[in-house]
């Protein structure tokens, strides 16, 4: 009996090993991309200067961005697949197989059109991936990490965190890209309002553009946390 259970510790921890060392060769692989992936100080949207963008997506079509959020671990591409929406939940860069999967956007969303950019990222224990977005929860931190950064072929879309909330996988939210009519914009801004932690300013319009990070939430049942940012 002992013996057994030596085997199935030693088995177990192997395993635990063994995963660890591919999820630390993952973010080797992100860390090592976002060394590629530069922000011009004075940039205005324009393409003058590459970011560096172009060259991960002449790599891998799939990848339409890049996300930053300077002082945190949020340093990642930002991949879409329209005709498979999930493709890059448990994928990397390369399409292989990783448990951290690579953030995604919204197989709904067009990056170049439409008001509400959602996406998709784990969190982990280890702090890998979304997981500093967790840290929102506490308005102090939104305080020291308020700008998102979008970096795509087109330019550097900068985002300032407006809100955060704990909602359910199904939340109404999730159905907004692209606005229809200012009432039922409004309507939608009341909702969030409702479900945030806090909201940090008042002056949202319609015809505003947002950026919506969402990841998993454990204080409830299919929790998810989404970090609201609005273009400035």
């Amino acid at each position: 009996m002992i013996t057994i259970c030596f085997i199935i510790f030693a088995v177990v921890l192997c395993y635990l090993i063994y995963n660890f060392n591919i999820d630390s060769q993952d973010q080797k692989q992100f860390d090592d991309m976002a060394q590629t992936i530069t922000i011009e100080e004075d940039n205005d949207d324009s393409n003058d200067s590459d970011s560096g963008i172009t060259d991960l997506i002449n790599r891998n079509s799939d990848c339409i961005g890049w996300l930053r959020i300077s002082g945190t671990k949020i340093d990642y591409p930002v991949m879409q697949t329209k005709d498979n929406p999930q493709y890059y939940l448990r994928r990397d860069f390369n399409k292989q197989y990783s448990y951290l999967g690579t953030p995604f956007m919204d197989s709904r969303c067009d990056a170049n059109y439409d008001n509400n950019l959602i996406v998709y990222g784990h969190n982990m224990r280890d702090g890998k991936m979304f997981a500093d977005l967790l840290k929102y929860r506490e308005h102090a931190y939104f305080k020291e990490h308020n700008l998102i950064h979008f970096i795509t072929p087109n330019g550097v879309q900068e985002y300032e965190v407006v809100t955060v909330c704990k909602v359910k996988n199904d939340d109404e939210w999730y159905n907004y890209t692209t606005q229809k009519d200012k009432e039922s914009f409004n309507n939608l801004i009341s909702h969030i309002k409702n479900k945030s932690l806090y909201f940090t300013q008042d002056e949202i319009q319609y015809g505003d553009y947002f950026l919506t990070l969402s990841t998993c939430e454990y204080s409830q049942t299919n929790g998810r946390l989404i970090v609201i940012a609005k273009r400035r």
